[in-house]
């Protein structure tokens, strides 16, 4: 049976530095998420593909929206920003995507840290509850992420959340204008 989420999933997590809030982008997070981007790019230059010029606009923003409506719809993908619950600050984001059904019932997950928030547990704590939707609400049986061997802190964050490394994945990604191997890591629903 294929279960969907309502577009108004809001997830709650306990981090090492407090509650956090998990719920999908809206137009009104614009200008903390661009602040927030804005001030990590170096931090996150080295993990991410290559931003374009426009990536940090308005509107790059409200078509980035409008496509996360569309993809939440499908069921193909669901994006979350994470927030602080006391203070409102946004923190980062985590999403499940590339979502199959059928005989797979897979998906993809990514997140990112803002670095003035990054070494809180928020990240892990995000990941966890994340996955825990992943599998308690849609019903998932895997959900991998890839990370680059050189990314340890990463790493560590997949290996305390119960991901088990399965292998490498070569060209997994453009970084830094160069195709990229990848560690792939899994976990599963039975895990």
């Amino acid at each position: 049976m294929i279960r969907r989420a309502s577009a108004a999933t809001e997830l709650t997590a306990q981090s090492r530095s407090g509650l956090i809030v998990l719920r999908h982008p809206r137009w009104a997070d614009y200008d903390d998420w661009a602040e927030l981007r804005r001030g990590s790019e170096d931090w996150l230059r080295p993990w991410e593909p290559e931003w374009s010029d426009a990536h940090l606009s308005r509107g790059s923003y409200r078509l980035r929206l409008n496509r996360f409506k569309k993809m939440v719809a499908a069921d193909s993908a669901y994006l979350f920003h994470i927030f602080r619950a006391d203070t409102e600050a946004l923190l980062g984001a985590c999403h499940l995507t590339h979502i199959e059904r059928s005989a797979a019932q897979s998906a993809k997950l990514g997140y990112w840290i803002g670095q003035r928030h990054a070494n809180r547990g928020s990240g892990l704590a995000a990941i966890n509850s994340v996955s825990r939707f992943g599998f308690e609400t849609l019903g998932l049986h895997r959900i991998e992420a890839a990370v680059q061997a050189v990314n340890h802190p990463s790493i560590r964050v997949l290996e305390k959340a119960c991901y088990r490394l399965e292998g490498t994945a070569r060209g997994y990604l453009k970084i830094g204008g160069r195709w990229t191997d990848h560690l792939v890591y899994a976990r599963l629903s039975s895990d």
